[in-house]
């Protein structure tokens, strides 16, 4: 009579610990998921900015270089098997030593994020921005 008691005992108490701890282990388990994602979606966005410049920064002509790195970015987040988004591609003179330079800025803002399991204590941004900047190689 007394193991019995004492086996039921056992068994209330596992079941306590375990929906004690069942909220903390999904917490974990959905954060790591959310923020998992997200830094996948932050590193893709970076490496098409990037992607972007470089090919803009190679054209034979100035003038084709943003849509080029424009068409680039796309591509890239094509490939990623993410979707297209609108990028911006801009030529700038910046001073580098006292002499001017031309350098394409390339930047994503408010790429989608957010979290994927819609579970929103994990605080998943719910967009991102990316920028990359590259000196043009041929020179107005």
């Amino acid at each position: 009579m007394i193991r019995r008691l004492a086996r039921r005992r056992r068994r209330g108490a596992v079941l306590i610990e375990f929906v004690v701890v069942l909220p903390v282990f999904l917490l974990l388990l959905l954060g790591a998921i959310d923020w998992g994602w997200y830094f996948v979606l932050r590193q893709a966005t970076l490496n098409a900015v990037r992607e972007g410049a470089r090919v803009g920064s190679v054209q034979n002509t100035p003038g084709a270089a943003p849509a080029a790195a424009q068409v680039a970015v796309a591509d890239y987040l094509t490939r990623a098997g993410l979707r297209a988004y609108a990028s911006t591609a801009t030529l700038a003179t910046v001073t580098v030593g006292g002499a001017p330079v031309t350098v394409i800025q390339v930047g994503l803002v408010g790429y989608p994020a957010g979290s994927i399991t819609g579970f929103t204590p994990t605080r998943v941004p719910a967009t991102l921005t990316a920028q990359a900047v590259m000196r043009l190689e041929i020179q107005p």
